[in-house]
């Protein structure tokens, strides 16, 4: 362990970049499989339970962690089934209008695992900061897996939008 960090951290960081990479082509306005709907929240859940880990091993209530990710995925939801959805069922694509929420949410991905690396160098006394990015991180996965879980419900039964004429 170098600076009190360990591989974990390693695997943190890559998968925050990897996340930031997944949300960049549905921000840009590209459309998107709906497969990759998932893709972004199953990264974010993957980070969301390393946090959670090492604060289950600094003896944290698991029972937090879990009423985070329930209110996060209870929001993300009513926003998935809130949103403007334009969908190509010929082509099975897809294209979310309201990108704004993505964008904020996303960001706060590698936020979350910068101050949990910060807290993890401090020492001890970055224990606060640790815990404030684990449970930022069980908000986000909860909100993209609600999202996502709520478009790909709506998939079948939106209107069909041609996108080659969109063009």
């Amino acid at each position: 362990m170098i600076f009190h960090l360990n591989l974990l951290h390693l695997v943190l960081v890559i998968g925050a970049m990897a996340a930031v990479h997944l949300a960049l082509r549905e921000i840009r306005g590209r459309s998107v499989r709906p497969w990759r709907l998932f893709a972004l929240p199953a990264v974010a859940l993957i980070l969301g339970m390393i946090l959670v880990l090492f604060q289950l091993a600094a003896r944290q209530p698991s029972w937090w962690f879990g009423a985070v990710f329930v209110a996060g995925a209870a929001v993300g939801t009513v926003r998935g089934a809130t949103m403007i959805l334009k969908v190509d069922q010929n082509l099975r694509l897809l294209r979310p209008t309201s990108r704004r929420a993505l964008f904020w949410v996303t960001l706060a991905i590698p936020i979350a695992i910068g101050v949990e690396i910060g807290g993890a160098m401090v020492g001890a006394d970055g224990a606060q900061l640790r815990l404030a990015s684990a449970f930022t991180m069980a908000l986000c996965a909860g909100l993209l897996a609600g999202r996502a879980v709520a478009l790909a419900a709506r998939l079948q039964s939106a209107p069909h939008v041609d996108f080659r004429r969109m063009s």
